[in-house]
């Protein structure tokens, strides 16, 4: 069964409080890595806070973005919807704003 929220759509199991992420993270960080997972959409206060993507997963769209800006990811998934395509460079132009000295 799939959800569709304001923020995409997330099959059931895809949508995980921030607590159920917390108590499971090791089981959800092998779903993600073995790709029986897809994403993680995280909800805290019954609002979706944040999406977990595969490093992979992130890599290719960062990739995707720098090697072409003035393309938009639509351009290269024609198959996604315009809202879908704009949350993902929404979340790869937040993801720029990280200062790795942070980290």
């Amino acid at each position: 069964m799939m959800m569709m929220s304001a923020r995409g759509s997330f099959e059931r199991r895809e949508i995980v409080s921030a607590t159920q992420l917390v108590r499971q993270f090791s089981s959800f960080m092998t779903e993600l890595k073995n790709a029986t997972l897809r994403k993680i959409a995280i909800i805290r206060n019954n609002e979706m806070e944040a999406v977990v993507l595969p490093i992979s997963e992130y890599e290719r769209l960062l990739t995707l973005s720098k090697s072409n800006s003035q393309k938009s990811i639509k351009d290269y998934f024609g198959s996604i919807s315009s809202e879908d395509s704009e949350q993902m460079e929404n979340a790869v132009a937040e993801c720029r704003k990280v200062d790795l000295n942070e980290w």
